[in-house]
């Protein structure tokens, strides 16, 4: 599948666990499948311009770790991938619409910010039970 063979590509995504692993591979495995069904009918390769744009995301994810791993700022780069993710799609579909693809566009559009409401959720949760037994082993 293509989706997959292009994402194998990217470089490696750090993550603080195997939780945030899963929960950021299968929210950038659908927002790609998503992006791929919304451009499929593009002939000019705009699913592979998403790509290298995705791909920017994450190396800028990667490159934040070491700011983002502090504890003032570990929530804001847990979101880095989602939000702008989210927000560079919406853009990305901004740019493509035309008459003929509107309604699909808009679809593609609301299932991810759904999908990104939905990992913003979980990431959360991910947080608190963190700060929970963060908590548990300074109390022991």
């Amino acid at each position: 599948m293509i989706i997959i063979d292009n994402f194998a590509k990217m470089s490696e995504i750090i993550y603080i666990n195997e939780l945030h692993e899963k929960i950021v591979e299968n929210y950038l495995t659908y927002v790609k499948k998503q992006v791929y069904e919304a451009t499929e009918s593009c002939n000019n390769g705009k699913f592979t311009d998403f790509q290298e744009i995705l791909s920017d995301i994450l190396m800028y994810h990667n490159d934040f770790s070491d700011f983002g791993l502090k504890v003032d700022s570990f929530s804001e780069w847990l979101f880095t991938i989602p939000n702008l993710a989210m927000f560079t799609t919406l853009g990305f579909f901004a740019g493509l619409k035309n008459d003929n693809n509107e309604d699909s566009l808009d679809f593609h559009a609301t299932n991810i910010h759904s999908a990104t409401m939905e990992v913003v959720g979980q990431l959360s949760d991910m947080i608190k039970d963190i700060e929970e037994a963060n908590n548990l082993e300074k109390q022991c």
